[in-house]
């Protein structure tokens, strides 16, 4: 058998019904009672709309703003504990509003806090944990970039790329696995920043195990001007016998042997490629590789 409800108790329950606080009987004796109280149905039409309006708004709160909000509604609960009205309507007592203005009030100071989150500026620099969700890279000008990555939702970051969390993001766009396109962007980037152990070790990687090939060939390109660094040597000359790819394979021939340090450990290598490789013109570029250092095209 359904409540039979006055207004004011009607009024409240309507406040939390969009919530989903109410139960079946609660929910049927609102019902029954906005039916015959045209003052009640205009009360719920009003809520409705209020909640209309904030459901058409996709703006999300920050972490910070909730974990405050949480903390705030707790202290308040502690402060009233010993009033016996409903949390919520001891909050919008507190305040000296008629009760038509109360609900516009709260609907605007709900807004004005998503708003202040969406607008705040972030209290920590980026972190390396959510540029695994890295969606564009942009290089700009005077060695500026912007980066744009997923947290609850896309967002973006700008910055040098002398900075660490710059440098992070980038690096780990690098190794995203599910884009390629993204990772030829991060090798453009970080291409101008080799000289660094962990930026250099990014781009040997992605030489080495990239299972796209214009990524491996950026990588090649940016370690070019690296070639007196025996780490860039050893990757060239292991992409130069595994890789997939004939045009990679050539270019680490023609830079292995421009490199006067790399040519004492070539020989064996291009000696061994003569025996046993199936690509006419890897085996004619390495004939001519041998004898451009007059060494033996066989090994004894």
């Amino acid at each position: 058998m359904a409540m039979n409800l006055n207004c004011e108790t009607a009024r409240e329950l309507l406040e939390l019904q969009p919530y989903g606080e109410l139960t079946f009987d609660q929910e049927e004796a609102v019902d029954l009672h906005v039916q015959i109280c045209p003052a009640c149905a205009a009360e719920k039409r009003q809520i409705e709309s209020m909640h209309a309006v904030l459901d058409r708004q996709s703006i999300e709160p920050s972490y910070e703003l909730l974990a405050q909000c949480r903390q705030n509604l707790r202290r308040s609960v502690a402060v009233i504990a010993g009033d016996d009205r409903p949390v919520w309507r001891r909050w919008i007592d507190s305040f000296t509003l008629s009760n038509f203005a109360k609900p516009v009030f709260a609907m605007g100071l709900l807004a004005a806090g998503f708003f202040g989150a969406r607008l705040m500026p972030p209290a920590e620099p980026v972190a390396a944990p959510v540029a695994r969700n890295v969606r564009f890279i942009e290089p700009g000008t005077n060695g500026a970039v912007r980066i744009g990555y997923d947290e609850v939702r896309q967002r973006s970051t700008e910055g040098r790329i002398d900075d660490r969390g710059i440098q992070d993001l980038l690096l780990a766009a690098a190794a995203n696995p599910d884009d390629p396109g993204l990772r030829v962007d991060s090798v453009e980037v970080l291409k101008s920043r080799v000289e660094l152990e962990d930026v250099r070790g990014a781009l040997i990687r992605a030489l080495e195990a990239d299972t796209n090939e214009g990524v491996r060939l950026k990588a090649l390109e940016a370690l070019k001007p690296y070639l007196g660094e025996r780490d860039v040597r050893a990757a060239l000359t292991r992409s130069l016998v595994a890789d997939q790819s004939p045009v990679i394979r050539t270019q680490a021939i023609d830079l292995l042997v421009s490199s006067r340090p790399a040519q004492q450990e070539l020989t064996g290598v291009l000696q061994d490629l003569m025996r046993r490789e199936q690509n006419a013109y890897i085996r004619q570029k390495s004939q001519t590789a041998l004898r451009a250092m007059k060494a033996s095209l066989e090994t004894f």
